[in-house]
């Protein structure tokens, strides 16, 4: 099982270790199996000093999609993959996100490693049943109708999303620590921007 510590970080499954919010990415690699992590080069992304607004850059780094050189890489463990960012203007060095992504169903029908929220398994339960119990979520959709595909959960640092909106359960979930403060220079809470901001400006064209 990962576990979601807000204000701590992700504890790894199988006793391997804390991925503590402000480690340095060699700290972070410490932690992972060589085998299991994947180095990305720079693609369709931005680093920070390329953004003519912050609440851009802010928005994009929520969503994975400023590029950070620091910490181009990810890591595949108990079919989960986990990606990583560094904190804003002069944090960069220091693990503020983590982001883990659930992966199509094993070949050989292993079943992916549990991801929690206090027991809360986030991938394992429909998405409707997960928004009835995380503290802090805005009201409920229409009787059968299906969360917003993308969910950001204040209290908890945690953003819940789908790629396919008519999905039944959760696909991805975001997890910022304390260092995402770092963005203050850009907006006043930590989740602020993605209400108005626009990652993909200067991205695509």
């Amino acid at each position: 099982m990962l576990e979601l510590l807000r204000e701590v970080g992700v504890e790894l499954p199988g006793g391997a270790g804390l991925l503590k919010f402000g480690m340095t990415p060699g700290e972070v690699l410490e932690l992972l199996p060589p085998d299991r992590v994947t180095h990305h080069r720079q693609c369709m992304g931005l680093t920070l000093d390329q953004y003519a607004e912050l609440r851009h850059a802010h928005d994009a780094w929520l969503g994975g999609l400023l590029y950070e050189p620091d910490w181009s890489f990810d890591a595949e463990l108990g079919g989960v993959v986990l990606g990583f960012g560094g904190g804003g203007p002069g944090a960069t060095d220091r693990l503020a996100r983590v982001e883990i992504q659930a992966r199509a169903a094993q070949a050989d029908g292993t079943e992916a490693t549990p991801v929690a929220w206090e027991d809360i398994d986030l991938f394992g339960y429909p998405a409707a049943e997960i928004v009835a119990v995380l503290p802090g979520i805005p009201a409920s959709p229409p009787p059968g109708g299906p969360p917003p595909a993308d969910m950001a959960v204040d209290e908890l640092g945690l953003r819940l999303s789908r790629a396919t909106p008519t999905a039944e359960h959760w696909e991805r979930v975001t997890l910022v620590g304390p260092a995402s403060g770092s963005w203050g220079a850009c907006c006043a809470g930590g989740l602020v921007c993605a209400e108005q901001g626009d990652g993909l400006v200067g991205i695509m064209y």
